[in-house]
């Protein structure tokens, strides 16, 4: 099915449906600077068993992206709920990668009773702290303004080129060139301008509680992953204290998605239909 929009949270969403009808429901949510067409490697293993929601995030794709001086991480949430409320989606299991991932949290430990299972790829963390003090504060919003900048001078080829390093390992760029160029054409699809918009808001803390999160989870980490590694990965698994969250550990960098997608798909069919529900 090609994608469709809603009017979701206030904002027209853009989403895709897939898969079997009457399944478990299975809802993937991308990573910052993708859209809902970076999981191209996953949604064919997916749909052969379950009913796949995908939609592009808040900033990203053809999702609207209206101006918002009061965007916070909880925002993302809400339009999340939005959406599957308007689809009439009662239950789902969460699938998030990056960004994803710490929306997938959220949502997870805000949502307990509409989560059948979790799957927190290369983004599982706990909140970080706070600046300690106003020298660090006026640091980082030294850097988020720089990056704004270079993205509006540089467009999302800046945001691309940024990480390529930290996602794929050299060994896979030399090998796989087809995978890293396709995820280029998808990030650099994106409108730099609305990217933008949500930053400040993707950056900020949760102020949830991760304790009551009470589906299945898994946490999945790239070993040489430096935005969130196992250590993070660790930390917030025991953190999770409503449920028991498992940590699996792939030898990638930050891209596990890409650069091990038959072996991830394998795992996320295992966890999904491990933890499929009986009603």
């Amino acid at each position: 099915m090609a994608a469709q929009m809603i009017t979701a949270n206030g904002i027209e969403q853009c989403y895709e449906v897939s898969g079997v009808q009457g399944a478990p429901w299975v809802t993937l949510v991308h990573g910052s600077g993708d859209n809902h067409n970076m999981w191209w490697l996953q949604v064919p293993a997916l749909a052969e068993s379950f009913h796949i929601l995908s939609y592009d995030v808040r900033g990203h794709g053809d999702t609207e992206t209206p101006e918002d001086d009061s965007l916070s991480q909880m925002t993302f949430v809400d339009d999340l709920a939005a959406l599957l409320d308007g689809l009439g989606i009662e239950r789902t299991a969460l699938i998030g990668y990056s960004m994803g991932g710490g929306i997938v949290r959220n949502f997870a430990a805000t949502h307990p009773n509409r989560v059948w299972g979790a799957v927190i790829s290369n983004g599982g963390r706990l909140d970080p702290p706070p600046p300690a003090n106003a020298e660090e504060a006026a640091a980082a919003q030294k850097m988020r303004d720089e990056r704004i900048a270079g993205i509006r001078s540089g467009g999302m080829d800046f945001v691309f080129e940024g990480w390529r390093e930290q996602v794929y390992t050299p060994e896979f760029r030399e090998a796989r060139p087809q995978i890293v160029e396709a995820h280029y054409a998808i990030t650099t699809s994106n409108d730099p301008e609305k990217y933008v918009r949500v930053m400040a808001g993707m950056g900020g803390p949760s102020g949830v509680d991760v304790a009551n999160i009470t589906s299945p989870t898994l946490i999945v980490v790239g070993a040489g992953d430096q935005y969130t590694g196992p250590e993070a990965a660790n930390d917030l698994a025991a953190a999770m204290t409503g449920t028991q969250a498992g940590v699996e550990v792939f030898p990638t960098r930050h891209g596990t998605p890409f650069e091990r997608h038959e072996e991830y798909n394998r795992t996320l069919l295992d966890f999904l239909n491990e933890n499929t529900p009986t009603n």
